[in-house]
């Protein structure tokens, strides 16, 4: 159940974000007297607002499931320069490692439902969705490629290919977010 806490904590922060960000409907009174205010409130403006929550999601367990390397890579550094919090470092690297598949089909399968409603509030895919089709492609491959890594655990050049995979795929998201 602990774990479970855990992996819904992410959500929570970006829904309540979202509530925050997107609840607050900011009026301009830049407009002229006579006309009338138009209310924006449609259903594609609910897919679209849904669909970026979606998306921060996506990110958030992106960034989780690969918060196993940085933990992993550095180990045996901070065990030897932070003993006493040998058991922490420990149960984290477990846990990450544990979840580290569920988390990245979660990342998957999230990314796959922006992209849906995404499509569905504009009703076209622009340039900047394009580039996101792209980031779960690249997804996508990874993650067959992180499957047959995970029947294969020595597989070096198996591992490195999913991290360069999984790395140009966080570079061309960080464009898709920016554009």
């Amino acid at each position: 159940m602990k774990y479970i806490k855990m992996l819904l904590l992410p959500f929570f922060i970006v829904f309540t974000l979202s509530f925050l960000i997107i609840g607050n409907h900011p009026v301009s009174a830049d407009h002229d007297f006579d006309e009338r205010y138009e209310h924006h409130d449609d259903e594609e403006g609910k897919y679209e607002d849904v669909s970026k929550a979606v998306g921060w999601g996506t990110v958030i367990t992106l960034g989780a499931a690969g918060f196993i390397f940085p933990i992993r890579r550095s180990m045996k550094w901070l065990i030897s320069n932070y003993p006493k919090s040998k058991k922490t470092f420990i149960s984290t690297s477990k846990f990450f490692g544990k979840y580290h598949i569920s988390i990245g089909i979660l990342a998957l399968a999230l990314s796959i439902i922006h992209g849906i409603t995404m499509y569905v509030s504009e009703g076209e895919l622009e340039g900047d969705g394009i580039i996101g089709l792209v980031a779960v492609l690249l997804m996508l491959v990874a993650s067959l490629f992180g499957l047959i890594l995970s029947k294969n655990k020595k597989g070096k050049s198996l591992r490195n290919t999913h991290m360069t995979l999984i790395a140009l795929t966080l570079f061309i998201v960080f464009v898709h977010i920016i554009l």
